[in-house]
This record gives C-alpha cells, sequence and structure tokens, in this order.
C-alpha cells in the first residue's frame, strides 16, 4: 500500500501540471500497448479533446506507443501514460523517472482524466498527502 501512495502522490503531482497548461503547450500521450484505434479512442481523441476544452486552445499534442519511450522529452509540458497493462511497474517506473529527470510532470490516464472532469480532490480524499498538489 505504501509503494501504490506514493505513485499516487507522484501522479497527482503530474496531473496538477494540466493547470498550468496553455494553447501552443506540446503534451505527449504516451500508450504502452499498440491496439488498433477506434473512432473514440481514450487516447488519440477523448484525452486530447477535453485537454483542448479544459485549456481553451489548441495544444500540440504527440503520441508514442508499445515500449518506446522518447529519450528526449524536455520539451514537452506533460506526459499522459495510459495504465500501462501491458508493461511491468518497473517498465513504467523506468519511463516517470526519466520524466523526472528531465523535469516533465507526468501523470496516468485515469488521474488525468479524473482531473479534467472535476472528480479528483473527492476521489483523492482518503490519500491527503496526493491532495495536496493539486
Amino acid at each position: 500500500m505504501a509503494r501504490f501512495k506514493a505513485d499516487l502522490v507522484k501522479l497527482s503531482a503530474g496531473a496538477a501540471a494540466i493547470h498550468r497548461l496553455q494553447p501552443g503547450d506540446r503534451v505527449l500521450i504516451a500508450e504502452a500497448c499498440t491496439h488498433d484505434l477506434i473512432c473514440d479512442d481514450i487516447g488519440r481523441v477523448k484525452i486530447p479533446r477535453w485537454l483542448r476544452q479544459f485549456v481553451g486552445g489548441e495544444l500540440q499534442v504527440d503520441f508514442s506507443t508499445g515500449k518506446y519511450f522518447p529519450d528526449e522529452i524536455a520539451h514537452y509540458d506533460l506526459i499522459i501514460q495510459c495504465g500501462a497493462c501491458m508493461v511491468t511497474r518497473k517498465h513504467m517506473l523506468s519511463w516517470l523517472y526519466r520524466a523526472e529527470r528531465q523535469q516533465v510532470p507526468m501523470t496516468n490516464y485515469g488521474v488525468a482524466i479524473s482531473l479534467l472532469q472535476g472528480v479528483l480532490p473527492r476521489a483523492l480524499q482518503c490519500f491527503p498527502a496526493a491532495l495536496t498538489h493539486l
């Protein structure tokens, strides 16, 4: 449980960066799998649309798929990672570490969507340390 709480604190800190996004900023959406795209895909369509609505303008949204994660990510203002069900925890933590090292905020789909839909503070009430970043 302690590891989960620590990871949640990092992800909520990353999600807080959504509040700082401005039109024109760069966002990387990283998907660990290579699924077939569907018409209203969560990572390719819904999250970018919700981000644009939240920010009030266009963003430059790039995508990475599979186990490929760019080496150079410092030019991004935010990284949103899928649930990472196709990679190990160690793999995912290496991506989080790379983002930390290059000072790029990073969160996952679930935490980002919760923030964009206005329910994240309520969802984190039982994790006070994670709430401090919002």
